[in-house]
């Protein structure tokens, strides 16, 4: 495959070159000199257009660090994770390309002009007609399953490969470890399409999540969390259950797309790589000039997680948006969801971001000192319309039909303020 280089494109201006060093095992970029004149800043904490490097025409290397497989944070961004990356593999063995022979920008150019956000990638492996397509969601949810769980060399199969493309096209970008599609939603009729290319009027862009219809209601607990940081005041997509096939998904729409328009959005970890604390995210929104509402969200975010036991926030759960005028605001909340498991250690069910210096064992005084410390102002009472939320737990998830010993167990592990 061995795709030197790529050209990074945002609304249809070329932002630069990206190529991969083989020797060095790292992506060198440089901006397109006519980039940094239209004054867009899209990775203003890690290569700032504004920077002397980038003024003077100098190249950025990327980051070693496995998290960013050798690129630039801002464009490690535009690769998935577990699930899509197992697709792109799966790809690279169907065309008979050895994974040896393949870069991240091999798999930049085979993600193209469907990455999460805005950036897009010049030459891109054309999968298809990137129209529009019908989804059967169930159809393709359990070819999803057969890719995940069966022998390799059984799944990607002549009489599978309609499908097979299907998936790739849909499923092989966003980031997660679980399974997911870009669709695009039609409320009135219920019909589902690819959200990839340009969709039709009366369609939204959506994300659908499956759910691996196990003991364990993935999607419906993702949904009773939604409704709970909806009660806490957060700010979230608006989502829903929907069941194809006796197997009930979790939506969300996406908030990188306003109808055909594309968002440039930037994770936490591509905005400010070394932040491994909630602190740091406050910092971030304030060397972005962010207003005040933005650090209010962020604190009910903070809060939100501590109490109802979302460990898992790393920092690509976090993100900033820019708008095509060049301004940044912090994005709705994402990835809301228990994500203890309770069979597990404690140890292993710590959280990813500290507060307040500590990782487990959180107390209402550790997020009353973060508060006090950045400035939010009635604290206490943010806490407390959490703690309110978040008590709502039980009859949310008795609505959906969640067992109530998951309920009971789930309870158990919430942290009392």
């Amino acid at each position: 495959m061995e795709t030197n280089v790529v050209k990074v494109k945002l609304w249809g201006m070329d932002v630069g070159y990206l190529s991969w060093d083989k020797k060095a095992g790292v992506a060198v970029f440089e901006y397109a000199p006519s980039f940094p004149q239209q004054g867009l800043d899209i990775a203003p904490l890690t290569m700032s257009i504004a920077s002397p490097r980038s003024q003077k025409q100098l190249p950025w290397t990327g980051d070693k660090d496995k998290l960013y497989q050798g690129l630039p944070p801002m464009i490690a961004d535009s690769l998935p994770d577990k699930w899509g990356n197992s697709l792109f593999k799966a790809w690279l063995r169907d065309n008979k390309i050895p994974t040896k022979k393949t870069s991240p920008v091999d798999h930049l150019s085979f993600i193209g002009s469907r990455a999460m956000g805005a950036l897009e990638y010049e030459p891109a492996q054309r999968l298809g007609d990137n129209s529009a397509f019908s989804v059967d969601v169930q159809r393709l949810y359990e070819f999803a399953k057969q890719v995940l769980n069966e022998r390799e060399a059984t799944v990607l199969n002549q009489e599978n490969s309609i499908l097979w493309q299907d998936l790739v096209k849909i499923s092989s970008s966003p980031g997660g470890k679980r399974p997911k599609a870009i669709i695009a939603l039609n409320k009135v009729t219920g019909e589902v399409i690819s959200g990839q290319g340009i969709i039709p009027e009366g369609f939204q862009h959506y994300i659908l999540k499956y759910d691996d219809n196990s003991a364990y209601p993935l999607a419906k607990l993702e949904y009773v969390y939604y409704r709970m940081a909806l009660e806490a005041g957060i700010y979230m997509m608006p989502s829903e259950l929907r069941t194809y096939g006796e197997i009930t998904h979790f939506l969300t729409q996406r908030f990188d797309r306003i109808g055909n328009e594309k968002i440039h959005a930037q994770t936490l970890a591509a905005m400010s790589p070394s932040s491994d604390s909630y602190e740091d995210v406050f910092a971030v929104i304030r060397r972005l000039n962010l207003p005040y509402e933005d650090s209010r969200q962020q604190y009910l975010r903070m809060v939100f997680n501590v109490l109802a036991r979302n460990v898992d926030d790393h920092s690509k759960n976090f993100s900033f948006c820019m708008s095509r005028d060049g301004v940044w605001r912090l994005s709705p909340a994402y990835d809301l969801t228990f994500s203890v498991d309770l069979a597990a250690p404690a140890y292993s069910n710590r959280h990813s971001l500290t507060v307040n210096g500590k990782n487990e064992d959180i107390s209402r005084e550790d997020l009353e000192t973060v508060g006090l410390n950045n400035d939010i102002q009635d604290y206490k009472a943010l806490i407390d319309m959490v703690a309110y939320a978040v008590a709502r737990f039980e009859d949310y998830a008795k609505e959906v039909g969640v067992d109530e010993k998951l309920i009971g167990n789930m309870q158990a592990d919430f942290v009392k303020v």
